[in-house]
């Protein structure tokens, strides 16, 4: 079951869409949305020798961390579970993109997800998806492209 209403968040009107179960990985989003993990992303916060950066990576790929390392010239990694409490003020499977802590950051995207109109993102808690026009999420994010994504 899942209940969709339309909100205006940050200067943007999306579907918010909550379901009875969590949809925290792709695998879940996926299976309770009914759209396939092409159309959702991950917020993935990084940390960059002693930065954070948030990755923006279509649902079906993952991050080449050596090619990642080697665009930026500093080491990249996954952030850990405490840091995106900490930075993000949230748990890891609840992050959204629309969130002032994530404009904060130096945002990068994979170049893939502008293969589609919209995109699922996450919504700001482990049941919670938000359904945005593609062209909105760039024009608020204003990430880099970077092609480090397989």
């Amino acid at each position: 079951m899942v209940e969709v209403r339309r909100e205006n968040i940050m200067g943007l009107t999306v579907d918010i869409l909550e379901f009875n179960h969590g949809v925290e990985t792709v695998e879940s989003a996926s299976r309770e949305s009914g759209e396939p993990a092409t159309k959702i992303v991950k917020t993935l916060l990084l940390k960059v020798d002693d930065e954070y950066l948030v990755a923006i990576v279509r649902g079906d790929k993952a991050i080449n961390f050596d090619k990642l390392s080697m665009l930026l010239g500093k080491h990249a990694a996954m952030a850990k579970a405490r840091e995106v409490r900490q930075v993000l003020g949230v748990d890891v499977g609840a992050v959204t993109p629309l969130s002032n802590k994530v404009l904060s950051l130096r945002v990068i995207m994979d170049p893939s997800v502008l293969e589609n109109e919209y995109v699922l993102c996450g919504g700001g808690s482990r049941n919670t998806l938000i359904k945005i026009n593609t062209r909105d999420l760039v024009d608020l994010l204003k990430p880099e492209f970077i092609d480090a994504f397989e």
